[in-house]
């Protein structure tokens, strides 16, 4: 069984957060350049990046605050949540104890996720 300490767990959730913040944020940095010279639509679709990225952000912080509450003690299985993560390497973040065939066992392939390109 996958048994992780709560707080090391909200705590991987929210860097997992963080890092996704900074992301969105290069990616606002990457479409918003003469942001000026577009329609308004655009414009819309520039500041929910700018929001997504305020959220994730909030979002993070407020786990860490949350993390750094919990009780040491508390513990919590694992199994049945990493079964719901398609990527591994999202899994070995988030549980990093565990072997790679006890992460891919959960979900029957070690996959890092598909590959979409859109034309």
């Amino acid at each position: 069984m996958s048994i992780r300490p709560m707080a090391a767990l909200i705590q991987s959730v929210a860097e997992e957060l963080r890092n996704l913040a900074g992301s969105t944020e290069d990616l606002h940095r990457l479409v918003c350049h003469d942001h000026l010279e577009h329609d308004v639509d655009y414009i819309q679709t520039v500041q929910s990046i700018d929001r997504t990225t305020q959220i994730l952000d909030n979002l993070s912080t407020f786990l860490a605050a949350i993390g750094e509450e919990a009780n040491e003690e508390w513990n919590v299985a694992l199994e049945t949540a990493l079964g719901t993560i398609r990527l591994s390497e999202l899994k070995r973040r988030l549980h990093p104890a565990a072997n790679d065939a006890q992460l891919s066992a959960n979900d029957g392939a070690d996959d890092d996720g598909d590959l979409e390109l859109f034309g």
